[in-house]
Protein backbone atom coordinates (compact mmCIF):
# COMPACT_ATOMS: atom_id res chain seq x y z
CA UNK A 1 0.00 0.00 0.00
CA UNK A 2 1.27 3.30 -1.08
CA UNK A 3 1.30 5.79 1.54
CA UNK A 4 -1.19 8.07 -0.03
CA UNK A 5 -3.77 4.83 0.41
CA UNK A 6 -2.64 5.64 4.26
CA UNK A 7 -5.69 6.56 6.19
CA UNK A 8 -4.93 9.66 8.50
CA UNK A 9 -5.09 9.11 11.76
CA UNK A 10 -8.14 10.78 12.23
CA UNK A 11 -10.29 8.55 9.36
CA UNK A 12 -8.85 5.35 11.16
CA UNK A 13 -9.42 6.63 14.28
CA UNK A 14 -13.65 6.87 12.94
CA UNK A 15 -13.52 3.58 10.54
CA UNK A 16 -15.58 0.78 12.77
CA UNK A 17 -12.14 -1.53 13.05
CA UNK A 18 -10.68 0.82 15.34
CA UNK A 19 -13.35 2.85 17.03
CA UNK A 20 -15.45 -0.25 18.26
CA UNK A 21 -16.30 -1.53 21.84
CA UNK A 22 -16.01 -5.25 21.35
CA UNK A 23 -12.26 -5.87 20.34
CA UNK A 24 -10.14 -7.82 23.18
CA UNK A 25 -11.67 -5.76 25.74
CA UNK A 26 -11.74 -8.69 28.58
CA UNK A 27 -8.08 -8.82 29.19
CA UNK A 28 -7.32 -9.16 33.09
CA UNK A 29 -4.68 -8.78 35.49
CA UNK A 30 -3.91 -12.59 35.92
CA UNK A 31 -4.37 -15.79 33.97
CA UNK A 32 -4.86 -17.13 30.83
CA UNK A 33 -5.93 -14.05 28.89
CA UNK A 34 -4.29 -11.22 31.02
CA UNK A 35 -1.27 -9.11 31.37
CA UNK A 36 0.85 -11.02 33.16
CA UNK A 37 0.98 -13.51 30.76
CA UNK A 38 1.45 -11.07 27.38
CA UNK A 39 4.08 -9.35 29.57
CA UNK A 40 5.54 -12.28 30.88
CA UNK A 41 5.83 -10.37 34.71
CA UNK A 42 2.86 -9.47 37.17
CA UNK A 43 2.66 -5.96 36.99
CA UNK A 44 1.19 -5.76 40.45
CA UNK A 45 3.81 -7.33 41.96
CA UNK A 46 6.47 -5.43 39.97
CA UNK A 47 5.11 -1.99 41.14
CA UNK A 48 4.73 -3.06 44.94
CA UNK A 49 8.54 -3.71 44.85
CA UNK A 50 9.14 0.56 44.37
CA UNK A 51 9.11 2.22 47.62
CA UNK A 52 7.05 5.05 46.18
CA UNK A 53 3.38 5.43 45.01
CA UNK A 54 3.96 3.35 42.26
CA UNK A 55 2.27 4.84 39.06
CA UNK A 56 0.66 2.47 35.81
CA UNK A 57 -0.35 4.20 32.37
CA UNK A 58 -2.00 1.59 30.30
CA UNK A 59 -2.40 2.92 26.69
CA UNK A 60 -5.27 1.25 24.30
CA UNK A 61 -6.36 -0.01 27.83
CA UNK A 62 -9.80 -1.27 26.86
CA UNK A 63 -12.62 -1.13 29.56
CA UNK A 64 -10.18 -0.07 31.99
CA UNK A 65 -10.74 -3.48 33.35
CA UNK A 66 -6.99 -4.19 34.46
CA UNK A 67 -6.63 -1.26 36.36
CA UNK A 68 -9.74 -2.05 38.26
CA UNK A 69 -8.12 -5.02 39.00
CA UNK A 70 -5.34 -3.54 40.12
CA UNK A 71 -6.88 -1.12 41.92
CA UNK A 72 -8.65 -3.82 44.11
CA UNK A 73 -4.88 -5.71 44.28
CA UNK A 74 -2.94 -2.92 45.26
CA UNK A 75 -5.61 -2.81 48.47
CA UNK A 76 -5.27 0.33 50.94
CA UNK A 77 -1.91 0.86 49.41
CA UNK A 78 -1.54 3.83 47.49
CA UNK A 79 -1.37 3.74 43.53
CA UNK A 80 -1.55 6.34 40.06
CA UNK A 81 -3.37 4.42 37.60
CA UNK A 82 -4.34 5.66 34.25
CA UNK A 83 -5.52 4.18 31.39
CA UNK A 84 -6.38 5.85 27.59
CA UNK A 85 -8.68 4.34 24.94
CA UNK A 86 -9.92 5.79 22.29
CA UNK A 87 -13.83 4.82 23.21
CA UNK A 88 -15.13 5.55 26.11
CA UNK A 89 -16.80 1.92 26.86
CA UNK A 90 -15.72 1.78 30.44
CA UNK A 91 -16.20 -0.57 33.19
CA UNK A 92 -17.37 1.64 36.33
CA UNK A 93 -14.42 2.62 38.37
CA UNK A 94 -15.70 2.12 42.13
CA UNK A 95 -14.31 5.25 43.99
CA UNK A 96 -11.43 6.96 42.60
CA UNK A 97 -8.65 4.42 42.39
CA UNK A 98 -8.33 4.52 38.68
CA UNK A 99 -8.81 6.99 36.17
CA UNK A 100 -10.13 6.25 32.63
CA UNK A 101 -9.52 8.84 29.73
CA UNK A 102 -10.92 8.68 26.79
CA UNK A 103 -8.78 10.34 23.89
CA UNK A 104 -6.63 8.82 21.15
CA UNK A 105 -3.45 7.63 22.33
CA UNK A 106 -1.85 9.56 18.98
CA UNK A 107 -3.02 12.78 21.60
CA UNK A 108 -2.52 11.93 24.79
CA UNK A 109 -0.08 14.03 26.27
CA UNK A 110 0.22 13.36 30.24
CA UNK A 111 1.32 15.69 33.00
CA UNK A 112 3.31 13.18 35.05
CA UNK A 113 5.72 10.21 34.28
CA UNK A 114 4.83 6.79 35.12
CA UNK A 115 6.91 3.69 36.48
CA UNK A 116 5.23 1.59 34.17
CA UNK A 117 3.56 1.99 30.82
CA UNK A 118 2.22 -0.72 29.22
CA UNK A 119 0.22 -1.28 25.78
CA UNK A 120 -0.93 -4.65 25.65
CA UNK A 121 -2.49 -5.44 21.33
CA UNK A 122 -3.30 -1.99 21.14
CA UNK A 123 -0.80 -0.56 19.04
CA UNK A 124 -1.89 -2.00 15.92
CA UNK A 125 -4.77 0.16 15.81
CA UNK A 126 -2.09 2.88 15.53
CA UNK A 127 -1.56 4.76 12.05
CA UNK A 128 1.50 6.84 13.62
CA UNK A 129 2.98 3.61 15.79
CA UNK A 130 6.65 5.51 15.59
CA UNK A 131 5.33 8.71 16.37
CA UNK A 132 3.31 7.90 19.57
CA UNK A 133 6.54 5.53 20.83
CA UNK A 134 8.55 8.22 20.28
CA UNK A 135 6.13 10.58 21.71
CA UNK A 136 6.19 8.50 25.16
CA UNK A 137 10.14 8.03 24.98
CA UNK A 138 9.79 10.61 27.79
CA UNK A 139 6.91 9.56 29.93
CA UNK A 140 8.97 6.79 31.64
CA UNK A 141 9.95 7.77 35.37
CA UNK A 142 13.40 5.59 34.65
CA UNK A 143 14.06 3.08 32.08
CA UNK A 144 15.05 -0.56 33.58
CA UNK A 145 16.02 -2.41 30.43
CA UNK A 146 15.40 -5.98 31.80
CA UNK A 147 11.72 -4.75 31.92
CA UNK A 148 11.17 -3.85 28.48
CA UNK A 149 9.28 -6.52 26.34
CA UNK A 150 8.58 -7.72 22.85
CA UNK A 151 5.03 -8.18 21.54
CA UNK A 152 4.46 -12.34 22.61
CA UNK A 153 3.45 -12.26 18.85
CA UNK A 154 6.98 -11.47 17.67
CA UNK A 155 8.46 -14.22 19.86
Amino acid sequence: MDADQLLADAALEASPVVANNAMNRLRGLRGANSYAKELGFDPVELLRALPSVPSWLDLCCGRGRVLIEAAAAFGERAATLVGVDLVEFFDPVPGDRARLVAESVTRFAPSRTFDLIACVHGLHYVGDRLGVLSRSASWPASVRSHYVREPACAR
